[in-house]
């Protein structure tokens, strides 16, 4: 079975969609030629998961946006359509499609299906085109919302675009994944029910040979959250109940202290609820490398998940899937939705960030809890393996080559 992949980032670029796509591909049974831009942005990726020697080849087509530096960030700021219909890729589609046409007919590889991943959403484009020019099964894989993304920015114009586009993809595509069943719900039901019927649910996934072998934390207790801040995700709710604990019950927080990996708005970092709190109780580290996120997930006491308030959130964040291969107590600061069923089901508490009272008291007593698992006789791992083997990467790619079957072979 051969697969045509169309991912813009790929390792060793350093993003969550890099790293998941790239395992999910490292993992599958089926050949693969992989499609993606050059190897720009966030390098950092120092695990390719093997990727490099699963690809039959890997084509990078170099694209440079229109705009960069200031001019891009005003065009995005004013221009209603720039970088918005679908994202800032949308004029590598015919570069792509143009480079991959060539590729094809040049080495003779000829795909059973094609697979495109979303974001960006310019990648589905691309597939779009494929399709109707080559008439490939086709499955868009969809690792976030994309018309009903809360954290797009709302613009009347561009969002009419966007709908079509939409609309076009999932109407060809003859599969259509999302990663959890929320995000599926959310985007579904704008749909006919004969399309609702392709689409399917595939989670992130997570490798449990990555991590380094479980040791018992040393010095103070430690906790983590690995992971970008932008938009609505904010880490201020969990400012706000340090706070409260501060003035409340402050013995409760000595020998502790929290770090917060990977990258985050001047804004949030100049926040106010920020400087009320004790210096030296929060540290703001820039992102690391994969291998050392993974290490530092491993070797925490408790690790945290912090999500956008909203009434619901579709989002099952792929370092949460990263964090139950630490098998370390996790913390979800998070509305309800996707994640936070997630988290009841391994008995992890999760707390609306609208509540800081509620954080505060939760953050309480999982303090006391890693205390009593640092403390105890035997250093036992966390979680329940019945629920993290569903995320296993074996399990996500078995499935995702069965996805692959089905598509190609149709009844």
């Amino acid at each position: 079975m051969r697969v045509l992949a169309v991912s813009y980032v790929l390792p060793p670029s350093l993003y969550p969609q890099a790293i998941q796509v790239g395992r999910l591909l490292a993992h599958c049974s089926a050949e693969i030629g992989a499609v993606c831009g050059t190897t720009t942005g966030r390098p950092g990726l120092d695990y390719d998961f093997g990727l490099g020697k699963a690809l039959a080849f890997r084509l990078e087509v170099s694209f440079l946006p229109r705009l960069s530096g200031l001019a891009h960030q005003l065009a995005r700021r004013f221009a209603p359509f720039y970088a918005r219909v679908p994202d800032e890729y949308r004029s590598w589609v015919p570069l792509a499609e143009a480079a991959i046409r060539a590729h094809l007919e040049r080495t003779g590889f000829a795909p059973d299906v094609l697979a495109t991943f979303g974001e960006p959403m310019s990648d589905h484009l691309v597939g779009l085109q494929l399709k109707k020019q080559m008439g490939l099964r086709w499955i868009a894989h969809f690792s976030d919302p994309w018309v009903d993304n809360p954290f797009r920015r709302r613009e009347t114009l561009a969002r009419h675009v966007n709908v079509r586009l939409e609309s076009s993809v999932i109407s060809e595509a003859d599969r259509v994944i999302f990663t959890s069943k929320e995000t599926l719900d959310l985007v579904m039901r704008k749909y006919p029910d004969e399309w609702r019927s392709k689409a399917v649910v595939l989670p992130h996934s997570f490798d449990p040979s990555l991590y380094p072998n479980p040791i018992k934390p040393t010095g103070p207790l430690t906790v983590r959250y690995l992971g970008s801040f932008y938009g609505r995700r904010s880490p201020v709710p969990l400012f706000r109940a340090l706070k409260i604990l501060v003035s409340r019950e402050p013995k409760v927080l000595e020998g502790t202290r929290f770090e917060l990996i990977g990258s985050m708005p001047n804004r949030m970092r100049k926040h106010s609820s920020l400087k009320r709190l004790p210096e030296g109780l929060i540290r703001l580290r820039e992102s690391v490398p994969y291998s050392e996120s993974l290490k530092l997930m491993a070797t925490s006491d408790l690790l945290l998940v912090i999500d956008a308030p909203d009434d619901l959130s579709v989002f099952l964040p792929s370092k949460l899937i990263d964090y139950l291969g630490a098998q370390v107590p996790v913390l979800g600061i998070v509305p309800p939705g996707a994640a936070a069923k997630l988290l009841a089901r391994l008995d992890a508490p999760a707390i609306d960030p609208r509540n800081p009272e509620q954080v505060a008291s939760a953050l309480r007593s999982m303090l006391g809890q890693a205390a009593n698992r640092r403390h105890a006789a035997s250093w036992l791992p966390w979680g329940k393996n019945s629920v993290a083997s569903e995320f296993h990467v074996k399990n996500i790619t078995a499935a995702f080559s069965r996805i692959i079957q089905q598509t190609a072979r149709p009844n």
